[in-house]
């Protein structure tokens, strides 16, 4: 291990016994501008040679595993032209931080490999639930060994074939005990072979594996095939066209690290994270999967000799954490037996996708998705079970649980998820559902025979279940009791006023922003705190200023609402306390007529005013001085001669600035 203290960017040089080699290395920020710097040098002069430039480095590295045993690391910056394979002394590989092994080409980067050889065809089937096979040649089984036991056999109504692991535990004449009995009969050319397992590989560290052009790579990143306990952990897997880490005819073994971005479009690039295959037993998978078509899979496997591509991963553990898978984040295919799935899982294009048999799922949530939280597809013949997971927040359209076959489901949360929350085609059984928010139909009974009690149902649901045509024998229960409805969506921006605050304007409001949309909006307007009772639990956004506003400070209460929640609440802040109105104007202007002269009387009119004056009033002036008269009349006086005559009209509403008008006086004449 070295330390050092440089720049910000820097040069260490490691001596080595034939060579002083010159490395780039990764930094971190330290005092003063300066960067402390700890990682490891590569292992040999010749690594040291290679990290860091576009030269093949894959010889080098397996040169140098090929000297060393037990646990070692690995350290650098390395092209890769071609696969490493792990030599078996190496029981610990660990990148440590800043490593990279970039591939350039179509191959992996590590692997580690056992063996499969054909063995033997026998004349007797294997049939289920024994756990002994009959042999024709005896001598060729040996207690301890690993067998693939296989054939021509297919899942029903699919073209995968099935095969399984197992260890001999004894010989006793044609009869091969061994350590667990087939789920399955195999009866078409019964198969064995001889499995050698490659010891355990831990895979660790904080280094990166990955390809420089995704969209040339066809070949899993990480494979092991036939390996005893494969561990993956901490490693950053990602950018490639294919798998992240395959798991192939495998015995155990634990996969948590980091896999992203990986190509898919379901025709040329299938980019796994995890692609469980073959007999693999009892791996366990979890870590992070982040933009890959499935986070963890099952498939049949590579093709064997003589024995094809026949394998059903069995009593495996999935629980990895999936975000925006680009297919279903957990995909079992047609192939895997009694698989566990602990579903943690947020957006992406669909949940947990059940294509195998007896598979269990075990609490977890399943959030965001666009496509259904459960799916089961109609080719499984044995149910999967179903406990206690929360399904949320699917997007339009998503149905919550999609049973094309059956499933045994008990307490299952669903929350906010439009479409039909439940859909089930035959002879399914939902337990101690409970669903709240989202869609209105609870159950879609498609087929016959499915039995459904216990269902709690929220106000959401307006219809607690239909049935297709044909469909009969069909259950349905409601609990006694509703879902407690979900929190509040809570405001993160609060609504706001806008418009000129004078009596006689229109103001308008926003929804402001909350955290669960979309939601229903009311809107309660308040005068100094108070509620205007013709204007409260508004479904629109405006509101007119009247007279009673006048020095008043407005502001506004918003309420949004969802079935299936509680209301949440906002309130915007109190606008400046409201002007009084622009001046009344004249419509229709006042008019002074009438002839100016001594015992004649002059008249005027109020005019027509808008908004409309709720009182007028008259004022005289003779050359501009009041003369004390009012009314609408005035006569004219001898002493007036040779004055000008005008009547100012004064208008005046609640609220409003006072108007005048004055029409053009009259000058009298004798």
């Amino acid at each position: 291990m070295v330390v050092v203290l440089l720049s910000r960017r820097g040069f260490l040089v490691a001596s080595g016994s034939s060579l002083l080699a010159t490395w780039q290395i990764a930094a971190t920020a330290g005092p003063a501008g300066a960067v402390m710097v700890r990682q490891s040098a590569p292992e040999n002069a010749d690594l040291a040679r290679l990290s860091g430039t576009t030269n093949d480095a894959a010889p080098a590295i397996r040169s140098y595993l090929s000297g060393v045993s037990g646990s070692v690391t690995l350290s650098g910056d390395y092209v890769l032209d071609s696969v490493v394979e792990v030599p078996r002394a190496v029981t610990s590989l660990q990148l440590t931080a800043g490593t990279k092994l970039k591939v350039r080409g179509d191959h992996g980067a590590l692997s580690r490999s056992g063996t499969i050889v054909y063995r033997d065809q026998l004349s007797t089937a294997m049939e289920t639930k024994r756990s002994s096979i009959t042999v024709d040649k005896p001598t060729k089984y040996v207690a301890g060994e690993y067998l693939l036991l296989a054939g021509d056999d297919a899942i029903p109504a699919a073209r995968d074939r099935y095969g399984y692991l197992r260890r001999i535990t004894s010989v006793s004449g044609s009869t091969v005990n061994i350590d667990k009995a087939l789920p399955r009969a195999i009866r078409i050319k019964p198969r064995t072979a001889l499995v050698t397992l490659a010891p355990s590989l831990k895979l660790w560290g904080s280094g990166e594996i990955f390809h420089l052009t995704p969209s040339l790579g066809r070949t899993p990143l990480v494979s092991f095939f036939a390996v005893d306990n494969p561990r993956v952990s901490g490693i950053d897997i990602h950018d490639n066209g294919a798998t992240g880490v395959l798991v192939a005819h495998c015995k155990g073994g634990l996969i948590d690290c980091t896999i992203h971005d990986l190509l898919d479009d379901g025709e040329t690039y299938f980019g796994y994270g995890v692609n469980v295959t073959g007999s693999t037993r009892a791996v366990v998978v979890r870590g992070t999967m982040t933009r890959v078509r499935h986070a963890v899979t099952t498939n049949s496997g590579p093709g064997i000799d003589v024995m094809g591509s026949a394998g059903e991963p069995e009593d495996c553990w999935f629980e990895p954490v999936a975000i925006s898978c680009s297919d279903k984040s957990v995909d079992t295919h047609c192939l895997g037996w009694n698989t566990t799935i602990v579903p943690h899982i947020t957006g992406g294009h669909g949940g947990v996708q059940v294509r195998a048999d007896n598979t269990t799922i075990i609490g977890g949530e399943i959030t965001g998705c666009s496509g259904p939280g459960i799916s089961v597809n109609p080719l499984v013949a044995i149910a999967p079970r179903v406990s206690g997971t929360i399904i949320r927040n699917l997007k339009p359209s998503g149905t919550a649980i999609l049973a094309d076959s059956a499933i045994v489901a008990t307490d299952i949360v669903i929350q906010d998820c439009y479409g039909t929350h439940i859909v089930l085609q035959s002879d399914s059984t939902v337990t101690s559902a409970s669903i709240v928010a989202g869609g209105a139909i609870g159950v879609s009974f498609r087929g016959s025979n499915n039995t459904v009690t216990n269902i709690a149902l929220g106000a959401n649901v307006t219809t607690p279940f239909i049935s297709s045509a044909g469909a009969n024998n069909n259950i349905f229960t409601r609990a006694t009791t509703a879902p407690t409805p979900l929190p509040a969506s809570v405001n993160t921006a609060p609504p706001t006023i806008s418009g000129t605050v004078q009596v006689g304007e229109q103001l308008s409001v926003t929804d402001g922003s909350w955290t669960v949309g979309p939601m229903t909006p009311a809107f309660t307007w308040r005068r100094n705190g108070v509620a205007l009772s013709n204007a409260t639990e508004r479904t629109y956004h405006t509101y007119d200023v009247v007279s009673a506003d006048a020095g008043a400070v407005l502001t506004v209460e918003v309420v949004v609402r969802r079935a299936g929640y509680q209301d949440g609440r906002a309130m915007t802040a109190g606008t400046v306390p409201v002007a009084l109105g622009a001046a009344l104007t004249p419509t229709t202007k006042p008019v002074l007529s009438g002839t100016a002269k001594p015992g004649q009387t002059l008249t005027v009119t109020r005019g027509v005013w808008s908004p409309a004056a709720q009182s007028t009033s008259c004022a005289w002036s003779k050359n501009g001085v009041p003369s004390g008269d009012t009314g609408t009349t005035y006569l004219v006086k001898t002493s007036d001669v040779g004055k000008t005559i005008t009547a100012t009209v004064t208008a005046k509403r609640t609220g409003y600035a006072t108007a005048t008008f004055a029409p053009t006086g009259k000058k009298v004449s004798a």
